[in-house]
C-alpha cells in the first residue's frame, strides 16, 4: 500500500486526475476503524496537492451464486461471509440474482463513507456506490 499511495501523490502532484476504488467494503469488526485508517493514508499522501482531481468508487461485498460456487471451489475453507440468510436478494440487470447487505447495513456503510471523505478528503468525488 504505501507504494501505491506513493505513486498516488506522484501522479496528482504531476497534475493527473487520480481515483480510488475501494473494494469490498465489509462491515466486519471495527471496519470503521480499519477504513479510517485507509483514508487518513490517502489524504496524508495527497496533503497539500494542489488542484487536486480526485474520484472515489465505493463497492460493497455482494456475491451470486455462481460467484460463491466459484470461491468455495478455489478457498473450500474459507471465512468470507456469504450466507445468502443475512443478506437481501436483487436482482440486476437482465434478472441476474445476487446478495448484497441489507438495506440498514448498506445505509450505514454508505452514510459512513460519504461523511468521512467528505471530511477527510473534501475535494474526492464520489463516482458511485455499489
Amino acid at each position: 500500500m504505501p507504494d501505491r499511495l506513493a505513486a498516488l501523490r506522484r501522479l496528482a502532484l504531476d497534475g493527473y486526475p487520480v481515483g480510488l476504488t475501494i473494494a469490498p467494503i465489509m462491515p466486519l469488526p471495527d471496519w470503521r476503524t480499519h477504513y479510517g485508517e485507509l483514508l487518513g493514508a490517502v489524504a496524508a499522501a495527497v496533503d497539500g496537492v494542489s488542484d487536486l482531481d480526485l474520484t472515489a468508487e465505493l463497492i460493497t461485498h455482494r456475491f451470486t451464486p455462481g460467484s460463491k460456487e466459484v470461491l468455495l471451489g478455489w478457498y473450500p475453507r474459507t471465512k468470507l461471509e456469504m450466507d445468502e440468510t443475512l443478506r437481501s436478494r436483487r436482482h440486476g440487470r437482465f434478472g441476474a440474482v445476487k446478495y448484497v447487505y441489507p438495506r440498514d447495513t448498506m445505509a450505514e456503510l454508505r452514510s459512513w463513507f460519504e461523511r468521512e471523505l467528505a471530511e477527510r478528503l473534501p475535494a474526492c468525488r464520489i463516482l458511485y456506490w455499489t
